[in-house]
């Protein structure tokens, strides 16, 4: 994947996270790459499990790291996704995509072993039923990625971004003790070197427009 969008064309970009720091460990070598070549980039986090005050100032510090414009779905109160309604998360992503029209949408892989992921990737299947665009999904730990079957449909370069990458991820210090960084590059540079690049992600390609 050299470039997702054309010279003339930063195009918009939407990703989802479940909750803060997913997409960051997950998406935040290509996100970072895209905003840096023009693209306008939105990161949703579709809810703040706990210490709401401290974990959404981090996911602000990440996504401005990433250059990226952070919403939260669920910004008026603490939840996991299991908690809402998935005809409740669909209206809201319906809204959010109406609001954002996208180019591409990147979000949790139906493969991921977190429960909360998976609700997140039906709900944005579902709510892209009726929008062109083209679909990514990706994994949110090198352990989900080591035994993965979407493993290396396709890889996004990160070599430019993956000092960005690994420093939205350390905004997130609150989380620290769970994420280990040099883990992040060590599986990127795993990837780089399956795929010909210095540091790569691999994602599912859902839908791709040629």
């Amino acid at each position: 994947m050299n470039r997702i969008f054309d010279e003339e064309k930063g195009g918009r970009v939407l990703a989802f996270g479940a909750h803060p720091d997913d997409l960051e460990v997950g998406a935040g070598g290509l996100l970072a790459r895209l905003a840096e070549e023009g693209a306008q980039v939105t990161m949703a986090v579709v809810s703040v499990p706990n210490r709401a005050e401290e974990r959404t100032k981090e996911a602000r510090a990440g996504a401005k790291i990433i250059g990226a414009q952070l919403f939260i779905v669920y910004e008026e109160r603490q939840c996991r996704v299991e908690d809402i309604p998935m005809h409740e998360l669909v209206r809201r992503f319906d809204a959010l995509v109406g609001d954002v029209k996208p180019d591409l949408v990147i979000t949790h892989s139906a493969h991921d072993l977190h429960w909360d992921h998976g609700l997140v990737n039906r709900a944005t299947v579902s709510a892209l039923r009726r929008t062109p665009c083209d679909l990514l999904a990706y994994l949110s730990s090198p352990e989900m990625n080591a035994q993965s079957r979407s493993l290396g449909q396709c890889f996004a370069d990160v070599s430019v971004s993956i000092d960005k990458k690994i420093e939205a991820i350390s905004a997130h210090k609150s989380q620290l003790a769970n994420l280990d960084l040099d883990s992040s590059r060590d599986l990127a540079r795993a990837l780089g070197r399956l795929s010909g690049y210095a540091y790569a992600e691999s994602y599912e390609a859902l839908r791709v427009r040629i």
